[in-house]
Formats: C-alpha cells, structure tokens, sequence
C-alpha cells in the first residue's frame, strides 16, 4: 500500500511538470503528454491530487478520443456531401473489445502514445489494461458485428452500426469457494470515455395499444406506452485512413410528463416512476431470461427497439440528406443488414412506417422493403431458430402483427399460383405456425421471404442452409441465398496483439501491406521454402 502512494506522488509529480495544453491532433510525445496534461486538469472525473493509472486512462482515452472526433465530424461531414449508399448493420451484439490499443493503433501513433506517458511516468501497457471491455456482447454473434465494423471503416465505406447500449451486460463471472457466481457487468459504473450522447437524436417507441382504423382504410397505431430512445454514439476508426463510422447504441428513457408528481409526493414512489422504470429494464442487461411471460415481453421489446429506432434514424437522414427525393430512391440509398433473426421486426416496422406514417401504399413499401433489407443466418438447427409465440406479438405489437399476418397471406398466395408444387410444402415455409397448442411466429422465415439477399458465413453453413434448412425456398429464389464466409480483423488480431511477430511477417515479405490483405501471407510459403 505504501509503494502504491508512493508511486501515485511520483506520477502526480511528473505530471506537475507537464504543461497542460488542448491539442486534440499531436503527434509528438511531448505535445501528447500536454494533451493527457490538459484532460486530467479540465476534463476531471476524481480528485486532483491523483494521478495513477485509472486516472491516467480515462485522460489518456480522452486525449485519443479528441483526435477520433476530428476525423468523425470530417466524415459524417463528408457522406452528408457526397450522399452514398450507406450500409446499416443492426445487431443485438457487438463485442467491441477494448478500445485504447486498437484506436491508437489505428491512427498510428501507438510508439508515440507510449513515450508521452512514459513522460508522465506511466507504462502504456498498465493503462491499456484500466480499461474495461464494453459490454455488449457475448460470442462470435458480436464479435463478427465488430470486426464487420473494422473492415468497413478500413474499407472506407459509409456504413454504421446499430445496437442496444446495454448498463450491466450479459454478466462477469466470479470464482469463489463455493463456485460460480454471476453478477452484474461494471462497464459503466464510472462511465464510458468513448461513448458521446446525442441530445438531438431521440425517437419514440411505441409499444402494447390498438390498431385504429380510419375512415379511409388507413391504419394507425395508438395507445399503449411510449418510451424514448437516446442515442449514444461510439468513434470506429479505420486503419491508417480517416474514415471514422459509428456504432449508434440506444438507451431507453421516459420523459419528464411520465412522472407523476402527485402520486410522488402522495407517498406512492413505485406508481409515480412505473414508465421510467420500465424504461430502464429494456437495456439494463443483454438477453434477459425468458422463461416466463415477462421475460418473453422483455426480450421482445429489446428487438423492436433496436428496429424502430434505428429505422426511424434512418429515414430522418435519408430525408435530411436531400430534399424532396422519391420514396422509390430509398433502396439505392439505405442498405440494411439483419445480424441473426434478432432483428427481424425491422421488416415488419419499416413497412409501418412507409405505410401508416409516410402514406404509402402496400405494393410501394414491400417493394422498397424487400430491396432494402438483407439477412445473415448463423445456425442450421431448425430448433435454434427463433420463434415468438402469437399471443405475445399480438398483445405488444398489435400492428405489427397485421402486416406479419398480411406478409404470409401474399407469400402463401404466391406459392401457390407460382408453383403449385409445392403447395405441400406450405406448412412448413409459412411464417406464421398457427398449431393451436403452440401458435408461433416463424422469424427465420420471415427473414427469407422478405430479404432480398440470405447469407450463411462460410461455405459449408451456407451449404447446409441450400440443401436443408431452406432447400424450398431456394426452388423460389435460386440467387437468394448466398456464402459470405466470414473472418476476423487482422488489425486487433495479430497486427496490434503481437506487434513482434508482425514485425517478422512486414520483413520476411518486406511489406505491411498484409495488415489490410491477409492474402498477401501467402508469400510467407515461399521465404518457408527458401
């Protein structure tokens, strides 16, 4: 303990020493350690009189994160301009990882960033590991929607993430005497330094209500209980490139005219804060247990957060971006790709929205659906496919359900005026189950009838899914399905993890170029033979 303040007294010493000057683009040591400098003294999150490594991380993720802003505003500016097609990957999952070593190593000045706190009497490996891996994810699901996001922003393509901005994750493991304990993940028990809400970026979600029916046809969704969803936005550089994309993380929240200040001050504390507590449970923990009706609705609402709030962003900037454009322009503008079947209720919700809330017809909005969203399958296990019973998508998302029972209709009807063929085979390529004991909607199946475009992730899944699992849909849509086999980012994986053995790879094939082309490591065969 003693030697622990000592060194605390030399750190805070040396860094007396270090003028504190904003710098947000230095790339020398010492102009990087007046930056870290300047943080711990005007961006201060504990006591002044301390500078060991906790404190030194949170300076030194704040530093970092002042370049990333630079060159996310240059970017977001600069898609705005030009007006792509942006790609949007919507996911329950992202296993980010930490993000100190891979941003610095990123931008390049990883050497540097370690000299500037070698100044301040810190090792950048000890600060590296303050930091506490963001929770929101749990496996290759999340893993693969990270490194999708590397290779993108590496790629320099104009594309962003979607997820869900989880307070206590899936859970941290402890080992005790006793055995396992689970307890809840700390990420953002102090707070998050790469994470920067927007205040401007809110939208409703509806959830329970009714389906009202106006004198013209037209059907609107009403009722219920609203709750808002605020958007957290986290930098995702790319390597050596200034393209910095985001990952758009939504919280829940109730609004002020929630609470009831009578019932507050009445005594009745619980009845006064019903919606904001509500509110808080749909990101509190990733995949809540669903083993009872609440769990059932709890995870269902998770999923259509996720949905209708991104689609609703998207549209926003899809109109922002320019005036006046045709709703038919849509596809050619927004790509949407469903991670798994969590996000499927995206399908059903952009057809809402196209429909109840932008006046277009049935024909037009499945035509800009079908073109707009894509799905990766990531199992070939008809049991492990994800099904919803009837009873609890009807009693949350009552309009939802209508356009879910109208999609099955046209697609049965399709079938078998198509290919009557396979008239025995309807059972089983339907969405909705309607088996009395267990009625269930079928989310996988919604996905294929409704994407444009059905990829497994390496060639033998994808396999399996053409000859099994959706052999029948492929005698409909033979281009349908497709193999996209996925990887890893070679940035995190190799180049920055062990940075001496990618020293021996850039000298035995006298290039870095393998960093962004793993390709190129064929070439280490030929120096084997050698």
């Amino acid at each position: 303990m003693a030697d622990a303040k000592a060194n605390g007294k030399n750190e805070a010493a040396k860094l007396a020493k270090i003028p504190a000057a904003a710098n947000p683009l230095a790339n020398e040591p010492s102009a990087i350690a007046s930056n870290i400098s300047y943080h711990v003294q005007y961006s201060p999150h504990f006591s002044p009189t301390k500078f060991e490594p906790e404190q030194a991380f949170f300076a030194t993720a704040e530093s970092v994160r002042d370049r990333l802003i630079q060159q996310w505003n240059e970017t977001y500016h600069h898609f705005n301009k030009v007006d792509p097609k942006q790609t949007y990957y919507l996911s329950m999952e992202f296993l980010q990882g930490r993000t100190l070593t891979n941003a610095i190593g990123s931008l390049d000045i990883q050497n540097a960033y370690a000299d500037a706190l070698n100044n301040l009497g810190h090792v950048l490996e000890e600060i590296a590991e303050q930091e506490k891996d963001a929770a929101l994810g749990n496996g290759g699901l999340g893993r693969l929607a990270s490194c999708f996001l590397d290779s993108m922003a590496t790629l320099n393509l104009p594309a962003w993430g979607y997820g869900l901005r989880y307070r206590y994750g899936l859970f941290k493991q402890k080992i005790t005497k006793q055995g396992q304990e689970e307890v809840a993940e700390d990420w953002l028990e102090k707070f998050s330094p790469w994470e920067v809400v927007r205040h401007d970026v809110v939208f409703p979600v509806r959830f329970f209500g009714s389906v009202m029916v106006n004198p013209n046809g037209t059907r609107k969704w009403v009722g219920g209980e609203v709750v808002q969803a605020v958007a957290y936005d986290i930098p995702i550089p790319g390597y050596k490139t200034k393209n910095t994309i985001s990952l758009r993380l939504w919280d829940a929240k109730a609004s002020a005219e929630d609470f009831n200040l009578f019932q507050f001050n009445d005594g009745q504390y619980e009845s006064a804060a019903q919606l904001h507590s509500r509110a808080q449970q749909i990101c509190a923990v990733l995949y809540p247990g669903d083993s009872t009706e609440e769990g059932k609705l709890l995870r269902l609402k998770q999923q259509f957060f996720l949905c209708s709030a991104s689609l609703q962003d998207m549209i926003l900037r899809f109109k922002e971006r320019k005036s006046g454009r045709q709703w038919s322009e849509f596809p050619s503008k927004v790509a949407v790709q469903l991670n798994d079947t969590h996000p499927t209720l995206a399908i059903p919700e952009l057809m809402r929205l196209l429909m109840d809330e932008e006046g277009l017809g049935w024909d037009e909005a499945w035509d800009i659906t079908t073109r707009t969203v894509a799905y990766t399958n990531h199992t070939v296990l008809p049991e492990a496919l994800e099904k919803w019973s009837q009873a609890v998508m009807w009693k949350l998302l009552p309009r939802h359900m209508e356009i879910i029972e109208e999609i099955d209709k046209r697609f049965i009807a399709m079938v078998r005026s198509t290919r009557s063929d396979l008239e025995s085979k309807i059972p089983s390529m339907c969405i909705l189950d309607n088996n009395p004991k267990k009625p269930v909607v079928r989310m996988a199946n919604l996905c294929v009838v409704s994407a444009h475009t059905v990829n497994g992730v390496a060639q033998l899944h994808s396999d399996i899914l053409k000859a099994d699992l959706f052999a029948d849909y492929v005698s409909l849509w033979p281009n349908k399905l497709q193999n996209k086999t996925n990887g890893i980012t070679p940035r995190r994986w190799l180049r920055f993890c062990n940075p001496e053995l990618s020293k021996i790879i850039t000298k035995w094939l006298k290039t870095d170029q393998w960093v962004t082309n793993l390709d190129l490591l064929v070439g280490l065969r030929q120096v084997y033979m050698k």
